[in-house]
Protein backbone atom coordinates (compact mmCIF):
# COMPACT_ATOMS: atom_id res chain seq x y z
CA UNK A 1 0.00 0.00 0.00
CA UNK A 2 1.58 3.51 -0.75
CA UNK A 3 1.98 6.46 1.32
CA UNK A 4 -0.33 9.43 0.54
CA UNK A 5 0.69 13.08 0.83
CA UNK A 6 0.65 13.30 4.71
CA UNK A 7 2.56 10.31 4.92
CA UNK A 8 5.12 11.37 2.93
CA UNK A 9 5.58 14.44 5.04
CA UNK A 10 5.88 12.74 7.99
CA UNK A 11 8.19 10.16 7.28
CA UNK A 12 10.29 12.81 5.28
CA UNK A 13 10.67 15.34 9.09
CA UNK A 14 11.10 11.89 10.60
CA UNK A 15 14.29 11.34 8.31
CA UNK A 16 15.36 15.07 8.82
CA UNK A 17 15.32 14.85 12.04
CA UNK A 18 16.92 11.72 12.89
CA UNK A 19 19.60 13.26 10.22
CA UNK A 20 19.81 16.05 12.38
CA UNK A 21 20.19 14.68 15.95
CA UNK A 22 22.77 12.05 14.58
CA UNK A 23 25.17 14.26 13.01
CA UNK A 24 24.93 16.54 15.87
CA UNK A 25 26.09 13.96 18.29
CA UNK A 26 28.55 12.78 15.89
CA UNK A 27 30.16 16.51 15.75
CA UNK A 28 30.02 16.71 20.01
CA UNK A 29 31.08 13.14 20.52
CA UNK A 30 33.13 11.59 18.15
CA UNK A 31 36.41 11.97 20.00
CA UNK A 32 34.78 10.49 22.70
CA UNK A 33 32.85 7.91 20.72
CA UNK A 34 36.23 6.85 19.42
CA UNK A 35 38.07 6.72 23.00
CA UNK A 36 35.36 5.20 24.57
CA UNK A 37 34.46 2.31 22.28
CA UNK A 38 35.69 -0.45 23.84
CA UNK A 39 34.17 0.96 26.98
CA UNK A 40 31.64 -1.90 29.09
CA UNK A 41 28.65 -0.15 27.94
CA UNK A 42 29.31 -0.66 24.36
CA UNK A 43 31.05 -4.20 24.95
CA UNK A 44 27.63 -5.19 26.96
CA UNK A 45 25.40 -3.99 23.73
CA UNK A 46 27.19 -6.15 21.60
CA UNK A 47 26.90 -8.87 23.82
CA UNK A 48 23.42 -8.34 24.08
CA UNK A 49 22.49 -8.53 20.44
CA UNK A 50 25.03 -11.34 19.24
CA UNK A 51 22.46 -11.56 15.88
CA UNK A 52 23.18 -8.23 15.05
CA UNK A 53 25.72 -9.65 12.40
CA UNK A 54 23.94 -12.78 10.98
CA UNK A 55 21.96 -11.58 8.24
CA UNK A 56 25.26 -9.76 6.55
CA UNK A 57 27.03 -12.71 6.72
CA UNK A 58 24.19 -15.11 5.35
CA UNK A 59 23.67 -12.34 2.55
CA UNK A 60 27.70 -12.66 1.85
CA UNK A 61 27.24 -16.31 1.20
CA UNK A 62 24.27 -15.85 -0.73
CA UNK A 63 26.83 -13.94 -2.89
CA UNK A 64 29.10 -16.40 -2.95
CA UNK A 65 26.61 -19.00 -4.02
CA UNK A 66 25.45 -16.61 -6.98
CA UNK A 67 28.01 -15.36 -8.28
CA UNK A 68 28.82 -17.71 -11.60
CA UNK A 69 25.56 -18.38 -12.30
CA UNK A 70 23.62 -14.59 -11.01
CA UNK A 71 26.26 -11.99 -10.84
CA UNK A 72 23.62 -8.84 -11.00
CA UNK A 73 22.15 -10.73 -7.83
CA UNK A 74 25.18 -11.71 -5.99
CA UNK A 75 26.60 -8.11 -6.02
CA UNK A 76 22.80 -7.05 -4.40
CA UNK A 77 23.19 -9.76 -1.92
CA UNK A 78 26.72 -8.73 -1.37
CA UNK A 79 26.95 -5.02 -1.48
CA UNK A 80 23.86 -5.07 0.96
CA UNK A 81 25.81 -7.34 3.51
CA UNK A 82 28.45 -4.62 3.21
CA UNK A 83 25.91 -1.95 4.37
CA UNK A 84 24.68 -3.95 7.14
CA UNK A 85 27.85 -4.90 8.56
CA UNK A 86 28.66 -1.11 8.54
CA UNK A 87 25.39 0.08 9.95
CA UNK A 88 24.34 -2.49 12.29
CA UNK A 89 27.57 -3.34 13.46
CA UNK A 90 29.77 -0.23 13.71
CA UNK A 91 27.60 2.66 13.57
CA UNK A 92 24.49 1.69 15.58
CA UNK A 93 26.43 0.71 18.53
CA UNK A 94 28.58 3.58 18.52
CA UNK A 95 25.37 6.18 18.46
CA UNK A 96 23.66 3.89 20.97
CA UNK A 97 26.61 4.42 23.38
CA UNK A 98 26.72 7.84 23.03
CA UNK A 99 22.71 8.49 24.09
CA UNK A 100 22.62 7.57 27.95
CA UNK A 101 18.52 7.68 28.25
CA UNK A 102 18.28 3.31 27.12
CA UNK A 103 14.83 4.17 25.23
CA UNK A 104 15.78 6.74 23.48
CA UNK A 105 19.16 5.52 22.27
CA UNK A 106 17.43 2.84 20.89
CA UNK A 107 14.85 5.07 19.20
CA UNK A 108 17.63 7.07 17.16
CA UNK A 109 20.23 4.23 16.81
CA UNK A 110 17.95 2.40 14.88
CA UNK A 111 15.96 5.05 12.89
CA UNK A 112 19.99 6.40 12.15
CA UNK A 113 20.45 2.51 10.70
CA UNK A 114 17.08 2.77 8.52
CA UNK A 115 17.31 6.86 7.12
CA UNK A 116 20.90 7.40 7.13
CA UNK A 117 23.67 6.72 4.53
CA UNK A 118 26.88 5.90 5.62
CA UNK A 119 29.09 7.96 3.76
CA UNK A 120 28.40 11.25 5.89
CA UNK A 121 29.82 8.95 9.02
CA UNK A 122 33.22 8.00 6.70
CA UNK A 123 35.06 10.17 9.28
CA UNK A 124 33.42 7.84 12.47
CA UNK A 125 34.17 4.82 11.22
CA UNK A 126 38.05 5.58 10.05
CA UNK A 127 38.34 6.83 13.67
CA UNK A 128 36.64 3.80 15.15
CA UNK A 129 39.14 1.23 12.97
CA UNK A 130 42.53 3.47 13.60
CA UNK A 131 42.27 3.21 16.88
CA UNK A 132 41.84 -0.08 16.96
CA UNK A 133 44.22 -1.62 14.29
CA UNK A 134 47.34 -0.41 13.04
CA UNK A 135 47.29 0.44 9.38
CA UNK A 136 50.41 1.27 7.34
CA UNK A 137 49.55 4.25 6.01
CA UNK A 138 46.02 4.97 7.43
CA UNK A 139 42.80 3.77 7.08
CA UNK A 140 41.70 6.27 3.97
CA UNK A 141 44.75 4.59 1.91
CA UNK A 142 43.89 1.24 2.73
CA UNK A 143 43.49 -1.33 0.45
CA UNK A 144 42.96 -5.06 0.44
CA UNK A 145 44.68 -7.58 -0.51
CA UNK A 146 44.99 -7.58 -5.12
CA UNK A 147 43.26 -4.17 -5.27
CA UNK A 148 44.99 -0.64 -6.63
CA UNK A 149 42.55 1.59 -4.60
CA UNK A 150 41.70 2.35 -1.27
CA UNK A 151 38.65 0.20 0.25
CA UNK A 152 36.31 2.72 0.51
CA UNK A 153 36.68 4.13 -2.56
CA UNK A 154 35.81 0.65 -3.65
CA UNK A 155 32.96 0.40 -1.58
CA UNK A 156 31.39 3.73 -3.22
CA UNK A 157 31.67 2.00 -7.00
CA UNK A 158 30.40 -0.59 -5.78
CA UNK A 159 27.33 0.99 -4.53
CA UNK A 160 27.01 2.99 -7.88
CA UNK A 161 26.91 -0.30 -9.43
CA UNK A 162 24.29 -1.31 -7.26
CA UNK A 163 22.14 1.76 -7.46
CA UNK A 164 22.38 1.56 -11.51
CA UNK A 165 21.26 -2.42 -11.21
CA UNK A 166 18.19 -1.26 -8.95
CA UNK A 167 16.52 2.38 -10.40
CA UNK A 168 18.29 1.81 -13.96
CA UNK A 169 17.88 -1.86 -14.11
CA UNK A 170 21.82 -2.57 -15.58
CA UNK A 171 23.07 -5.88 -14.76
CA UNK A 172 26.86 -6.44 -13.47
CA UNK A 173 29.75 -8.43 -15.00
CA UNK A 174 31.26 -11.73 -13.00
CA UNK A 175 34.34 -9.58 -12.35
CA UNK A 176 32.08 -6.71 -10.55
CA UNK A 177 30.51 -9.51 -8.26
CA UNK A 178 33.56 -11.20 -7.60
CA UNK A 179 35.10 -7.35 -6.68
CA UNK A 180 32.03 -7.04 -4.63
CA UNK A 181 32.35 -10.08 -2.43
CA UNK A 182 36.21 -9.30 -2.25
CA UNK A 183 34.99 -5.79 -0.69
CA UNK A 184 32.56 -7.20 1.56
CA UNK A 185 34.79 -9.72 3.16
CA UNK A 186 37.40 -7.38 3.91
CA UNK A 187 35.20 -5.29 5.69
CA UNK A 188 34.43 -8.59 7.42
CA UNK A 189 38.41 -9.18 8.28
CA UNK A 190 38.89 -5.71 9.64
CA UNK A 191 35.57 -6.25 11.92
CA UNK A 192 36.52 -8.80 13.35
CA UNK A 193 40.39 -7.61 14.11
CA UNK A 194 38.18 -4.84 15.85
CA UNK A 195 36.11 -6.73 17.55
CA UNK A 196 38.59 -9.11 18.70
CA UNK A 197 39.87 -6.12 20.30
CA UNK A 198 37.49 -6.68 23.08
CA UNK A 199 37.02 -10.22 23.27
CA UNK A 200 34.68 -11.02 20.74
CA UNK A 201 34.85 -12.41 17.62
CA UNK A 202 32.68 -14.32 14.59
CA UNK A 203 31.20 -17.39 14.68
CA UNK A 204 30.90 -19.15 11.43
CA UNK A 205 27.49 -18.05 11.05
CA UNK A 206 28.54 -14.82 11.65
CA UNK A 207 26.91 -14.89 15.89
CA UNK A 208 29.29 -12.54 18.17
CA UNK A 209 31.13 -15.47 20.43
CA UNK A 210 33.29 -14.85 22.87
CA UNK A 211 37.60 -15.16 22.10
Amino acid sequence: MSMDWYEAEQEQAYSEFVNSLAAELYDEHKEQAIAEFVSERLASYYKKDVHMAEEAIIFLKKAQSLQESEPTASLIFSSTATEVLLKSVLIKPIVYGLVHTESLAELISSGLVKQTGIDRFKELVFGILEHHIEFDSGVRSYCREGASVPLWQERESIQGLRNKVLHQAKTCSKSDAEQSISVTIAFVNLTSLLLSSIGLKFSKGGLLVSE
